[in-house]
């Protein structure tokens, strides 16, 4: 089906693509990600522009090259199916030691989050915002401590107009408020996400939820986010630098909160020396 790649087996699915686990020419392992039928059905008749698009996006994303983004190899179709091929990384994403009972050091959850963050500044930098940064978009190998961010651009492309229901879906818990809202949105969205990954890490849960869409989302634009000591109390001093860090990160407005990564990081690198020199 795909040409030069043999497939061993499938590592996950979802409502717009399944990723699986092949072999490339040379025998190394790589990951393949399909768009679903259902994903381009969404958008009949128009599933060859759908394709292209999917196809000029992973084009655009195999030119980034950084050690915490996970690199784009190739792209095509198969059986009328978009693909994409992409390192294959020996890890879970950051939403398997969410839910299970491995667990994330506070050391870890800095870690992971800094290391993401340098690879969406570099992204930044190539004009390409995710838009779509989420835990489970963020693969981690806690034996080589490789932290990559994945799903890199191809929200943008792929995703279809988004109005709110009664539904649930995981992503809007980490969008910013200009996004929920529909508005126009820049890099400023993403370093927002990433904050929302960090409060998530920190204390395993997110800053807003409810029991709708429409509460979600007026939690989101107009209610602030509770005080991550009084979730976590044990935090001691590097609680403190925490704090101010979310404050900023999770502003409502994006003028008012960190403008790019560089200088979310630049918080983040003495905050979690701070856990180093105080904490086991």
């Amino acid at each position: 089906m795909f040409d030069r790649y043999k497939v061993v087996k499938k590592i996950a699915s979802g409502a717009t693509g399944t990723v699986l686990l092949a072999r490339g020419p040379d025998g190394s392992p790589v990951a393949i990600k399909t768009l679903t039928a259902d994903a381009q059905s969404r958008k009949k008749p128009d599933t060859t522009t759908m394709n292209r698009r999917f196809m000029q996006t992973a084009k655009l994303l195999s030119k980034l090259r950084h050690p915490n983004i996970v690199r784009v190899y190739d792209c095509g179709e198969a059986d009328g199916l978009a693909y994409v091929v992409m390192e294959y990384i020996a890890g879970y994403d950051v939403s398997y030691y969410l839910r299970g009972e491995a667990g994330l050091s506070l050391k870890e959850s800095f870690r992971i989050v800094t290391r993401a963050a340098k690879g969406v500044a570099y992204a930044h930098r190539q004009g390409v915002i995710h838009r779509d940064i989420k835990p489970a978009n963020i693969v981690y190998e806690r034996q080589s401590g490789a932290v990559k961010v994945t799903d890199f651009g191809l929200s943008k492309t792929l995703a279809t107009s988004w109005r709110p229901s009664t539904v649930i879906a995981g992503t809007p818990y980490y969008m910013a408020p200009e996004q929920v809202a529909g508005g126009p949105i820049d890099a400023r969205a993403d370093v927002y996400a990433l904050g929302v990954t960090l409060f998530h890490l920190i204390t395993g849960v997110v800053p807003f939820r409810a029991d709708s869409m429409e509460a979600l989302i007026h939690k989101i634009e107009h209610e602030e986010p509770p005080d991550i000591l009084a979730l976590r109390s044990d935090l001691g001093t590097v609680g403190v630098c925490l704090r101010a860090i979310l404050d900023n990160v999770l502003q409502k407005r994006p003028q008012d909160r960190y403008q790019n990564c560089d200088e979310f990081i630049e918080d983040l690198v003495p905050c979690a020396d701070v856990i180093v020199n105080s904490l086991t």
